[in-house]
């Protein structure tokens, strides 16, 4: 009897040992920041009634968006593409597959794909409930 009762416990040591108790997902930080992508700090958010999208955005070669802006926070991870950003005083950013762009808030600029393929974008807002996702010039 005791001879068993070692064999259970070395046969559960045993499988303790070689199976894997922890998970296999993995997480990348893809984006941390208290700024926009032109250092802009954001202020303390105040919101009263949070509401929260996320968009799915394509934009086709040679496409640009109109002139917009918008009050709100809102970040765009760039899933296929190349993305440039232009602000209505020419500054700009481009950005490839995989990156991450902290967007400008209530300051005027557009997109536009400057790749080979349609740009496709991943964009999460997060503001007030009913406010404009972006407001056009």
């Amino acid at each position: 009897m005791q001879k068993t009762i070692k064999l259970v416990i070395m046969l559960f040591i045993v499988i303790l040992c070689t199976t894997n108790l922890s998970y296999s997902a993995e997480k990348q930080v893809l984006l941390k920041t208290t700024s926009t992508w032109d250092n802009a700090e954001y202020k303390k958010l105040k919101i009263k009634k949070p509401e929260v999208t996320v968009l799915k955005i394509i934009i086709n070669v040679n496409e640009e968006l109109p002139m917009h802006k918008h009050d709100l926070v809102n970040i765009a991870y760039v899933k296929k593409g190349t993305l440039t950003v232009i602000t209505d005083n020419q500054k700009e950013i481009t950005l490839q597959e995989g990156e991450v762009l902290p967007e400008l808030i209530g300051k005027y600029h557009y997109g536009k794909n400057t790749g080979n393929v349609p740009v496709e974008l991943i964009v999460f807002y997060v503001g007030e409930k009913g406010t404009p996702l972006s407001v056009n010039k």
